[in-house]
């Protein structure tokens, strides 16, 4: 997938995360380094898009708020990563 489409952006903050979180009705079951929210589980929203977009915005909000923090633990931000900036060149990609 590529970046300029959007398909492998994390659909919450914009995360490279090269590959669809969602294709169809089939998550990846994958989290997010960057944000946390684990694909299936944390937005699965009962199958519903519309609750899932409606997720995915919670969710961002939530992390903005506490300061765009990485999530991950075992693998670290690319050099000079920054969550805020992540977000605002990804938001023309992002449902939501």
């Amino acid at each position: 997938m590529s970046p300029e489409n959007g398909e492998s952006l994390c659909p919450v903050c914009g995360f490279d995360l090269g590959y669809q979180a969602w294709e169809g009705a089939e998550a990846s079951l994958e989290i997010c380094p960057s944000c946390g929210i684990q694909f299936g589980y944390d937005e699965a929203a009962g199958g519903d898009p519309a609750r899932r977009v409606a997720a995915h915005r919670a969710w961002r909000e939530r992390w903005l708020s506490a300061g765009c923090p990485w999530t991950s633990k075992g693998k670290p931000p690319p050099a000079g990563w920054n969550g805020r900036e992540q977000v605002e060149r990804s938001s023309p990609h992002r449902q939501g």
